[in-house]
């Protein structure tokens, strides 16, 4: 089944409840005493709303993932304090509806992927990966276009690319796209369109008219950057003549580093391997060409304006892995048809990376770089070594599926194997000296904090901190003098701390403090504050008595 007819009714019920969600929560947050409290309630309802909406149109019937993530967030907001805390749970609360939801629309629709499935799964993809942008929507309604009209667009390329039942390799290639920004920029889907362009004009049969607007777009993407548009240009033309864009892909390799110095993805390239590690080991045989075009402007790619310039040559690289076909007969005797296909490991390492990199980049976490730090949950950090035990393990799972013909046994194979290294690299928990959504105030009345230390044995301290009217402060300056029995350590403006308003727009213009990256965020009346986390290895592990923060 590659779609249902969703009828007026159903439609107008699945848009209902997101809103009754809303309305109840934005309720209740102006009815909050505390301006922050409020302006955080308000913002959890509207992006609770917009998660609920695209996981409700994406939803096969019956969606009760839609009722039951409304009434979810709504306690949700509605019981938990303000502060980060009721943020992390209202977020894993929509990642968990969106994933239900489409692991069961998916499951219908595959080896297709009609529009109807990819507008609603990039909608909320989407809110997850760039949610911030709808705390900007008061002041302007540019955000919008960033929410609503670039993932309609990059869905649209998406079924394009998923033609002919190849809707698992675009499925891993938009995730692999979505994976850098993170989220739908206009390089993500300006690569993700200028492959689609490609498609189209390699299909048979396409009309006169058809193909010259095919090869317009195509081209497009260079009169919006030239660098970064040569090579989505080039990795589109894959699709259609693949001898041709390998023979343009070389000089553009070469050339383009000779054009754009300082902006080469020459030194990111060294953990990229991490993400598609099979479409260059194990490429389908008559996609060849298209590995080896990718491989060459991945390398070669200029990083304008980021590391999304690189979303056209890896999802090429994608589209190049070849399916794992399901064995004939399926449980009960059930026939498949001959574009039968099932998950291959890199559907579920991209689905995994895609999941973590989503839940950092959304509230309260924000991270500025979240893929590199979903990869480092599982311990991998650039260099040969770690490229050579993915690729092995990949090699090995990959061989056992196939030897079986069994795509499921790789999956769970995979599956396995992501999990056990999330769970070799956990850390340990730690006793927290402060409850939770406390903190310890530092100023000239209350010059030190001291508090005694657990009866256990210590070897690393985490002190999460913040300024308040530090943002004239120039980097490097000490701020507080932390003693840990005989062990003393300086804890320094822009390096272990930072302005808790760094993100307010009149202090991001005016600071002199350069402050690090946040480890957790919450709202303020109108922007982001920031909390900052810095973590010491005591130099004498053991049983501590002790610890004692002074300010400077």
């Amino acid at each position: 089944m590659n779609a249902y007819p969703l009828p007026i009714r159903d439609a107008l019920l699945r848009a209902f409840v997101p809103l009754a969600a809303l309305a109840a929560m934005a309720v209740f947050a102006t009815r909050d005493l505390a301006p922050a409290g409020s302006a955080e309630g308000l913002y959890l309802a509207l992006l609770s709303a917009a998660g609920l909406l695209a996981a409700g149109f994406l939803a096969p019937p019956p969606a009760f993932e839609l009722g039951a993530g409304a009434a979810l967030a709504t306690l949700a907001v509605w019981a938990l304090p303000p502060g980060p805390g009721r943020g992390a749970a209202v977020v894993l609360l929509l990642a968990a509806v969106l994933v239900v939801a489409a692991a069961r629309r998916l499951a219908q629709v595959l080896p297709a992927l009609p529009v109807d499935v990819t507008i609603p799964l990039a909608l909320g993809l989407q809110v997850l990966l760039r949610g911030d942008l709808l705390f900007q929507l008061q002041p302007s309604p540019r955000p919008l276009v960033a929410l609503v009209a670039l993932p309609v667009a990059g869905a649209v390329a998406v079924s394009i690319l998923a033609g002919r039942d190849r809707g698992g390799p675009a499925l891993i290639a938009a995730g692999t796209a979505l994976l850098l920004a993170p989220g739908w920029n206009v390089a993500t889907t300006l690569g993700l369109i200028a492959l689609a362009a490609g498609e189209l004009l390699e299909r048979p049969g396409l009309g006169r008219v058809a193909k010259i607007t095919a090869a317009i777009v195509l081209v497009a993407p260079i009169a919006w950057e030239p660098g970064p548009g040569i090579v989505a240009a080039v990795a589109g033309l894959s699709l259609w003549r693949p001898r041709i864009a390998l023979a343009l892909a070389l000089p553009a390799a070469i050339g383009l580093p000779l054009f754009f110095r300082g902006s080469l993805a020459i030194p990111e390239a060294v953990w990229l391997p991490f993400l598609l590690i099979p479409a260059f080991l194990l490429p389908e045989r008559g996609r060849i060409w298209n590995a080896a075009t990718a491989l060459l402007l991945a390398f070669g790619t200029p990083l304008i304006p980021d590391l999304s310039a690189l979303a056209a040559p890896l999802a090429l690289a994608a589209l190049s892995i070849e399916a794992f076909p399901l064995s004939r007969t399926e449980g009960r005797g059930r026939e498949r048809g001959p574009g039968g296909e099932g998950p291959p490991p890199q559907a579920v390492w991209t689905g995994t990376l895609l999941a973590l990199t989503a839940l950092l980049a959304a509230y309260p976490w924000l991270r500025q770089e979240p893929l590199r730090e979903a990869l480092a949950l599982f311990g991998l950090a650039p260099g040969p070594l770690a490229v050579a035990a993915v690729a092995a393990s990949f090699l090995a799972i990959a061989a056992a599926g196939w030897a079986l013909r069994r795509a499921w046994l790789a999956a769970g194979l995979a599956a396995g194997a992501v999990f056990l290294a999330a769970v070799i690299h956990l850390p340990y928990p730690g006793v927290p000296l402060l409850s939770p959504e406390t903190s310890a105030t530092l100023d000239p009345a209350h010059s030190a904090w001291e508090a005694r230390l657990p009866p256990r044995a210590l070897d690393s301290l985490v002190v999460e901190s913040s300024l308040s009217n530090g943002a004239g402060l120039a980097n490097g300056t000490p701020v507080a003098t932390l003693y840990l029995d005989g062990e003393r350590r300086i804890l320094r403006a822009g390096e272990e701390t930072g302005e808790w308003a760094a993100r307010r727009p009149d202090v991001e213009r005016s600071a002199a403090l350069v402050s690090p990256p946040a480890w957790v965020s919450w709202i303020s009346e109108g922007f982001f504050a920031q909390r900052y986390r810095a973590l010491w290895t005591v130099e004498s592990p053991g049983l501590l008595e002790r610890v004692r923060i002074e300010r400077d």
